[in-house]
């Protein structure tokens, strides 16, 4: 207890103060308050508090989110790889060692796989089976993935049903994933993270399946070479990226966001009456595919962005074709060939193929020459087809090209209650070095692009609608 001694102010005032200040001010602080402060920092530095004073000597062993980086425990100093990795086992073991958590809230390793771990990652696991950890990370990806081919097997052994029970969220990297015959499942999972990871079609199924709670699924990089069909009730946001997967059916009524990078594969979340969004990249992809499959695919979906080098042809909606009935959004970010420039108005069919559409907006990814009076080819048009509910449209990178000008003045004749149309001649996002232009020569065809906007649009917009060329 601190004593308090009189003490007089030059005014003749008198005032009470501390003999003894304390040196620590977070002397005070409960030991789950201090328990919360050490997890914000990274280990290393939280094994280090151990030297401030008696009190800090062990507290960090009650600390409940164990993150072993590698890259942050050993440093980048020039010890062999052989030697670093000795380094960070032997710290690894020498921290668990002395941790008495006995629940840990996450258990994380990240650390280039290397053959000197296999013996202790199961050790690793088991640590955190045994601590009910609720969020286990073991992310084993080296510098270049593509050299090593062995990934280490996930430990399904060393999980009883208690344990199962504990585990909320999972990231796997470089591992494989073998279901064993008594696999239960994890039922309280929410979120399931797989980057790398070597699994059949059927052992992912098997998993999945058995995940009744899960709310998140992102599969990045796994070549199952197959198709997968699992029925997730409670899934609300699907990414599958850079995966060699046949088909894809997921039977997830509560579907929000779904996220696809990759090559056109069949596809079916027909049944996600609840999709928001859809985020789309794909290295190549047809018109047709785009407003055939699509449209069957993800019919509720609400919000699209779609980014792929597109194939274009003269293509008209053919009757009774599946549509966007929920459309409200769309983005496209299109490359093309430039063959298929003077075929841009086939775009128009994307509109056909939303009739509630509201928001447009497409960027060009391609460089072209604006339209010259001197070519004297004429503007063509499709027969009327009206857009009642498009209310906002933006076209970036336009350069004013006979293809470009003839799909902007569709939109224009046919969105009767549009309310802004904005032109922009520059490309977003992209390289602005155009067709290795000197400056001077690149305003003077982006003030072309911008003149022809003028010239062919500026009559076609609905009467009070804003039409803004930039």
């Amino acid at each position: 207890m601190c004593r308090s001694k009189k003490a007089k102010l030059s005014d003749g005032r008198s005032i009470f103060t501390n003999k003894h200040q304390p040196n620590d001010l977070f002397e005070s602080l409960p030991q789950d308050i201090l328990c919360l402060i050490l997890s914000k920092l990274p280990l290393n530095e939280i094994v280090r508090t151990s030297t401030l004073s008696t009190k800090w000597r062990h507290t960090w062993t009650s600390c409940t989110k164990l993150r072993f980086d590698g890259a942050m425990m050993c440093g980048n100093g020039t010890s062999s790889k052989e030697r670093c990795t000795q380094n960070f086992i032997e710290r690894v073991n020498a921290i668990l060692k002395q941790c008495g958590a006995t629940a840990v809230e996450e258990f994380k390793i990240k650390f280039p796989f290397d053959n000197m771990l296999v013996g202790h990652l199961n050790s690793w696991v088991k640590f955190a089976v045994s601590s009910r950890a609720k969020n286990l990370a073991i992310d084993l990806e080296p510098e270049d993935f593509r050299c090593c081919k062995y990934r280490h097997r996930f430990p399904f052994e060393l999980f009883d049903k208690r344990s199962m029970s504990h585990l909320e969220t999972i990231y796997l990297s470089m591992v494989s994933l073998k279901a064993q015959p008594s696999f239960t499942g994890f039922p309280n999972l929410k979120v399931l993270d797989l980057r790398l990871v070597d699994v059949s079609s059927n052992d992912l199924q098997v998993v999945l399946s058995s995940c009744i709670n899960l709310e998140r699924l992102s599969i990045v990089l796994c070549d199952l070479c197959d198709h997968i069909t699992v029925s997730l009730p409670r899934l609300q946001h699907l990414h599958v990226s850079h995966s060699d997967i046949y088909k894809i059916h997921f039977v997830s009524k509560n579907l929000r966001t779904f996220v696809y990078d990759g090559t056109m594969e069949p596809l079916d979340l027909s049944e996600s009456l609840q999709l928001r969004h859809a985020d789309m990249h794909f290295p190549w992809l047809t018109l047709e595919h785009a407003i055939t499959e699509l449209p069957r695919a993800m019919p509720h979906a609400e919000n699209l962005n779609l980014s792929a080098y597109l194939q274009l042809k003269v293509l008209h909606l053919p009757e009774g074709a599946s549509k966007f009935s929920h459309l409200k959004h769309l983005q496209l970010k299109l490359g093309f060939s430039s063959y298929n420039q003077d075929n841009l108005l086939s775009l128009a069919s994307f509109l056909k193929a939303a009739p509630v559409l509201e928001d447009l907006d497409i960027h060009f990814l391609h460089h072209s020459f604006p339209l010259q009076d001197f070519e004297k080819l004429p503007i063509r048009c499709l027969p009327p087809c009206r857009h009642d509910h498009l209310k906002r449209v933006l076209i970036t990178g336009f350069h004013g090209t006979r293809g470009e000008i003839e799909l902007a003045a569709h939109v224009a004749v046919n969105s009767t209650r549009l309310e802004h149309f904005v032109i922009d001649s520059a490309m977003r996002g992209v390289n602005n070095t155009w067709l290795m232009l000197r400056p001077k020569g690149r305003d003077m065809f982006l003030c072309m692009a911008r003149e022809n906007a003028r010239k062919y649009i500026t009559g076609k917009v609905a009467q009070g609608a804003l039409f803004d060329v930039i």
